[in-house]
């Protein structure tokens, strides 16, 4: 498994924080948020330390004045130019709240950051490794084990029990396991969402679609919205949960859009040539930097790091 480094932590404290600002400021925040707020803030000073600086952030841009309609005539162009900012930088704080995940983590039980991968043991003794930046809601009764996987990718090694039925769904794909260990991803970007069976059999459901995985099966929903099941390495795969990503023959594109999972800001393939070099190796996802190095040196491809945010592959 992969260790979690200081960065990582604090990325994640980061994001925690700011969730819990957006959280706390929304007009619909239960008195279960503000409880489990409290919890969170009294694990460490760090968590305090991180909420404290954000919602200071937040109260300056909130304060900013924002006059009604009947006076902006009288506004000073540096005083809307200021309220533009603020609105837009608020805006943006939420749309990214969104996107990076912070809403998905509210919602969830478990959850990982960019770059963590996460194992642990549900009530009825299921084993689940969660993958980078990925989020799951336990959604257990006296009748069945349901999971809600909120975003990214986790590996279920289901506990048996016949009387109380094992169902993971995305939001597109419903999987019920009948004694088994598989994974499922929801869709994300350039990669596809699916349910990869290691061991066992999964029932797959949709639009009322249903279909029976076997060891090595894989399911995924075609452009056309139906059901397509196919062949795959199921251990290759889900070698994240090892710390390790393995490719046989991959597309460049579809590497770099496997490694991007593991690293924040953009990795932007510049030509089509450069995007379809085929890749093969085994690479430690707990370093995408060295990744990108070994690639360069093995293929005819330019990696350039603008910032720390931002990285540019093309020919050479």
């Amino acid at each position: 498994m992969a260790g979690t480094s200081p960065d990582i932590n604090e990325d994640r404290i980061a994001e925690e924080a700011a969730g819990w600002v957006a959280r706390l400021q929304s007009s619909d925040a239960t008195e279960r948020d503000r409880r489990d707020f409290l919890a969170w803030m009294n694990l460490s000073p760090a968590n305090r330390a991180a909420y404290d600086e954000l919602k200071g952030l937040w109260s300056e841009l909130k304060d900013v004045p924002l006059e009604p309609k009947a006076k902006k005539a009288g506004l000073s162009r540096r005083t809307a130019i200021g309220n533009v900012i603020a609105i837009g930088f608020i805006a943006l704080l939420a749309t990214l709240a969104y996107q990076m995940g912070f809403v998905d983590r509210l919602r969830a039980d478990h959850y990982t950051s960019v770059g963590q991968v996460s194992r642990f043991t549900l009530e009825d003794g299921t084993w689940v490794d969660l993958n980078t930046d990925s989020a799951i809601a336990v959604r257990y009764s006296a009748a069945e084990r349901r999971i809600e996987l909120l975003r990214g990718e986790a590996f279920f090694d289901v506990a048996k029990n016949p009387n109380r039925p094992f169902v993971v769904e995305d939001g597109t794909l419903s999987a019920t396991a009948l004694g088994t260990r598989f994974a499922v991803r929801v869709a994300s970007g350039t990669l596809p969402g699916d349910v990869q069976v290691e061991e066992g059999r999964v029932e797959v459901a949709h639009l009322g679609e249903r279909v029976i995985l076997g060891a090595g099966d894989v399911a995924r929903v075609t452009s056309k919205g139906s059901l397509s099941v196919s062949r795959t390495d199921v251990p290759n795969e889900t070698a994240w949960r090892d710390g390790k990503l393995v490719f046989s023959g991959q597309p460049l594109k579809e590497v770099l859009a496997t490694l991007g999972r593991y690293r924040h800001g953009q990795i932007v393939i510049l030509d089509e040539a450069a995007a379809n070099r085929k890749v093969s190796g085994i690479f430690d996802l707990a370093d995408t930097d060295q990744a990108l190095a070994v690639l360069e040196q093995n293929l005819p491809v330019t990696i350039t790091h603008l910032t720390g945010m931002m990285v540019l592959v093309s020919s050479r």
